[in-house]
């Protein structure tokens, strides 16, 4: 979702920002929050197990236990076996609580959004704008257009609270010290330093 995540960041200061309070919106129906998730683009991405061991963090802990990185990278990809599902899982949990957050009039709109040739125009303005300084006088438009059509700015709001939402998620919360705290003891077992 980077071309959409980039056009919307891009325009939000060209959004009229409400400050009144809104009111209060019919829930969505499990049926059309499940709707949404089919729809959403890179769904593939959203349900896919990382493969790629963090550079960073095999960096630092070979630098903690220097000759030893193939040990190291085993006990990673293991750590990934078991933080990928609970990632999967906690993304499409967290989607459903935006769907939810944002209302029944709302993701019907970004369903049809979706769905429709919008989205494509959509994604194909945003590649283009994306690394311009300064986007064309049309370019601009077009999307200012779309970004009034259709409820993005408040869908790009509810996914900056994704972290929130994680850490609120119990079972995403166990489930990741589960897997830290099993990565934490085969470091220990196989003789390594975990800090």
């Amino acid at each position: 979702m980077k071309p959409l995540a980039f056009a919307i960041a891009a325009l939000l200061a060209l959004q009229p920002q409400s400050g009144g309070a809104q009111a209060a919106q019919a829930a969505p129906s499990e049926a059309l929050i499940d709707r949404f998730l089919a729809v959403l683009p890179d769904r593939a991405q959203i349900e896919a197990v990382e493969t790629e061991i963090d550079p960073g963090e095999l960096k630092a802990l070979v630098a903690l236990n220097p000759g030893k990185e193939a040990q190291i990278s085993s006990i990673l990809r293991a750590n990934l076996a078991c933080t990928g599902p609970a990632v999967s899982a906690g993304t499409l949990r967290m989607l459903r609580t935006i769907a939810r957050e944002l209302g029944e009039e709302k993701l019907k709109r970004l369903v049809g959004f979706y769905e429709g040739p919008d989205y494509a125009a959509f994604a194909a303005l945003a590649a283009r704008m994306e690394g311009v300084a300064a986007p064309s006088a049309e370019d601009s438009a077009a999307m200012a257009k779309l970004m009034g059509a259709y409820p993005l700015q408040a869908f790009h709001q509810q996914l900056s609270r994704a972290e929130e939402i994680f850490a609120a998620d119990q079972g995403f919360m166990a489930a990741a010290m589960k897997c830290a705290s099993e990565q934490v003891e085969a470091l220990t077992k196989a003789g390594l330093k975990a800090n």
